[in-house]
């Protein structure tokens, strides 16, 4: 049914647009995607801007940006210990951002009264990162262990940041279905490298971290430094439980590195460039 009236729409749209206005130079327009058979129809997750110097030339900026924070409760008041004191609630938190940007210009040609067909190209770039913090319950000195009155609450951060860069040659077509409305379509093909920054692991409490983790119970070794920068991108999920020691073969700390997989550094494509959803957008003066 959700096919059969989209397919009734779009003929009423075409039927309307017969004599409809396009761009004819000097104007701006918004536009976002249309996605009629998804959840949210109108997707504005990206953005794209364009100005018509001329009727058949038009510069164009597409920006997207994806940001997520989300605290959970990994153990809840007095979990972990019902004796006086009682432990503390101990959250994870994971953050994610992304922006991303496409500067570009477009030829338009001639085509039908209210179609307007166009090549074009653009230089795609998008940074990311994604961090992890996990909180845990226990002593910060050596001094302390078996003593819970004397344990404090830290944390165990792990992070990864990441860099897109493409070019995209690509073939498109707006269709006016009303004076400075369209619907349209894009592909084409598409260059694109990523490359992954240093994968980081950071504590508050350097102590409280090797007595945890290396099973530190002397002063030399509870200081040791932290290890925690490696080349390329580590797998880790602080909700799943992968954020440090999983990358030692048993489990638990030693002085020699061992991952569970090799660290991605970069990756380059070449292929297709499509965009699955319409287009929709208006024209402005």
């Amino acid at each position: 049914m959700k096919k059969l009236m989209f397919t009734l729409a779009l003929s009423a749209l075409v039927t309307m647009g017969t004599q409809a206005q396009k761009q004819m130079g000097d104007e701006h327009n918004i536009e976002v995607s249309f996605t009629p058979f998804g959840g949210s129809p109108i997707d504005g997750s990206t953005i794209k801007y364009r100005n018509f110097l001329e009727d058949n030339r038009a510069i164009r900026m597409s920006l997207s940006i994806e940001n997520s924070n989300d605290v959970h409760a990994w153990y809840q008041d007095g979990e972990v210990s019902t004796a006086n004191p009682v432990s503390p609630q101990l959250n994870i938190n994971t953050k994610s951002s992304s922006i991303g940007f496409a500067p570009g210009y477009e030829m338009h040609f001639d085509g039908m009264d209210n179609l307007s067909p166009y090549i074009a190209f653009e230089v795609p770039i998008t940074l990311g990162n994604r961090s992890d913090e996990q909180e845990f319950w226990g002593p910060q000195d050596i001094n302390d262990a078996g003593q819970p009155d004397q344990y404090v609450v830290w944390n165990l951060g792990n992070d990864q940041s990441f860099t897109s860069v493409g070019v995209n040659i690509l073939f498109g077509a707006d269709y006016y279905f009303s004076d400075g409305i369209y619907l349209g379509f894009e592909a084409g093909l598409g260059f694109g490298t990523t490359s992954f920054g240093n994968h980081t692991i950071t504590t508050d409490n350097l102590t409280a971290f090797n007595m945890f983790f290396n099973n530190a119970f002397s002063t030399e070794d509870a200081g040791a430094e932290l290890m925690g920068e490696f080349v390329g991108q580590l797998p880790f999920s602080a909700l799943e439980g992968v954020m440090f020691n999983e990358y030692y073969p048993d489990g638990s700390g030693s002085d020699d590195i061992y991952y569970t997989a090799p660290n991605h550094v970069s990756n380059t494509t070449i292929g297709n460039v499509f965009q699955g959803a319409l287009r929709v957008g208006f024209l402005f003066d």
